[in-house]
């Protein structure tokens, strides 16, 4: 099946303001049925543009002349809420009515001051972007008044009944003028998900995008072919999984703007971005503990390109929108195929390409590919010769040209030592006469370091190792049992 994009004559007039050459498939076909007033279920994928798909047809419908709040989104979490509000003020900007008012927009989000958001709830906007349990609570003190309500959006309906939200959601429902028209967005479907559907778009209609046609389809110029690209990377024997993450991502490292890992626990997130730092790489841990405004910050660091690394929980991650994120890794795998959906939807937005690399034992990689029958997902293995092969902005033949052998060598001393990868490189070039291209990675743990040589210079360099010192430290070097990968140069971590 292909699907056929609006050509950009017919695009929407606040798309065309926004940038955007192309609507997605569900801007497509929600826009129109929103436009006619109709309540909708719609089944996409994160990242494939629903915001908009929702946004503009409903905001177009308001009156910026009412003193009323007369569209109402609940959001799962206050990043994503936040990330709505933002793109709320942005299609506002674009509707200037005829008299020269704006719709205002208001959010409102659990962690933050509830008495701040309370005065500007009071100034009745037309549109309020809110988490369930703060919407409820302020429409409980008669501060947010939904008696004119025209709409409300669920985004994220999945997340909001996994995240233990549906009572709050549903009592906000019993409290709706009748004949509100609504739209619920969702990445996939469960039995809490069809509850609320049946209370608030029975009548709906539905619309599914979620198929890999679907997906291939881009928003902006330039993006008609973004490559979904789902790998595995092996933990190879002998080594922790920390320090695995650490070669991977020295492996990828000229080929990744952005990223986010993803743990399980806090606990995982601190000692991920602990390690990661100590490596020289740049990355910060979110996680649930963090307050509002110190996640706030991080989240503007990262999105501005301050910060390469976001080492996150699920919880923490939700609601990220960063249009270049290179890749997401799975450093511990999901426990439900929704999680992992979810996690790898933060990359390959809106029509770019996506990279997704989960860190998997010879066991884990079973249960991975157990948790991913009934999707159109196809998993294989990581090897970094191919890594760099499959990125988009780099051709086959400069790829093919830029492969070199490395040998992997094994030294005695690392983190205990106080060495960093500049220590050893310059230790490399001025006292072994190496060329900066004959050094590959220089992945450095607690009590070792593995240091990349080119194949042509291994021997030389593990004999003449002993004679020198690094940073004042004499060396034994032995050749790593786990040999590099053909690699192209630029990929070490420094």
């Amino acid at each position: 099946m292909t699907l056929d994009i609006i050509d950009p004559p017919q695009l929407h007039p606040v798309l065309k303001s926004l940038g955007f050459q192309n609507a997605t498939p569900i801007q497509q076909e929600a826009i129109q049925i929103l436009a006619r007033g109709e309540s909708v279920l719609a089944l996409s994928p994160t990242g494939s543009g629903k915001t908009l798909a929702f946004l503009i047809p409903l905001m177009e419908r308001l009156n910026a002349a009412e003193a009323t709040t007369q569209l109402l989104v609940l959001a799962p979490t206050r990043e994503l809420g936040a990330q709505i509000a933002q793109v709320a003020t942005q299609v506002a900007q674009c509707l200037v009515q005829s008299d020269g008012k704006h719709l205002q927009v208001r959010g409102v989000f659990g962690g933050q001051k509830a008495e701040t958001q309370k005065a500007e709830i009071l100034k009745n906007p037309a549109v309020v972007v809110a988490t369930p349990g703060r919407a409820l609570e302020l429409i409980e003190q008669e501060v947010l008044k939904i008696s004119s309500l025209k709409a409300i959006v669920l985004d994220e309906a999945d997340l909001m009944v996994g995240m233990g939200f549906e009572a709050q959601v549903k009592m906000i429902c019993d409290r709706l003028p009748n004949r509100v028209q609504a739209a619920l967005f969702s990445a996939t479907e469960s039995e809490g998900q069809s509850r609320l559907q049946n209370r608030l778009v029975h009548r709906g209609t539905r619309v599914d995008v979620r198929t890999s046609d679907a997906l291939s389809i881009g928003s902006y110029s330039g993006s008609q072919n973004p490559v979904a690209l789902h790998q595995v990377s092996l933990v190879p024997a002998g080594i922790g999984r920390i320090e695995a993450l650490g070669e991977l991502l020295g492996h990828i490292a000229s080929e990744t703007q952005s990223g986010i890992v993803f743990c399980e626990t806090r606990e995982s997130v601190q000692k991920v971005a602990e390690f990661l730092q100590a490596q020289g790489l740049s990355a910060v841990g979110l996680s649930g503990e963090l307050g509002q405004i110190e996640r706030a910050t991080i989240l503007r660091h990262f999105k501005s390109g301050g910060i390469k690394y976001l080492v996150a929980t699920n919880l923490a991650a939700r609601g990220i929108d960063v249009s270049e994120l290179s890749v997401v890794v799975h450093f511990e795998l999901p426990s439900t195929q929704q999680e992992y959906l979810h996690r790898s939807g933060r990359t390959g937005r809106a029509g770019r390409s996506g990279w997704t690399i989960s860190l998997c034992t010879a066991q884990s990689k079973k249960f991975l590919s157990d948790l991913l029958i009934g999707t159109d997902i196809r998993l294989s293995v990581f090897k970094p010769a191919e890594a760099i092969a499959s990125s988009s902005t780099t051709s086959q033949s400069v790829v093919a040209a830029a492969v070199r052998e490395f040998t992997k060598i094994h030294i005695n001393r690392g983190k205990s030592s106080k060495l960093r990868p500049g220590d050893i490189l310059g230790a490399l070039t001025q006292q072994l006469g190496l060329s900066r291209d004959d050094v590959g990675g220089i992945f450095i743990f607690d009590h070792f370091t593995h240091i990349e040589v080119a194949e042509a210079h291994a021997q030389s360099v593990l004999k003449r190792l002993a004679a020198i010192k690094i940073k004042n430290l004499s060396v034994k070097a032995s050749e790593a049992s786990v040999l590099a990968a053909p690699r192209a140069r630029g990929l070490s971590t420094r």
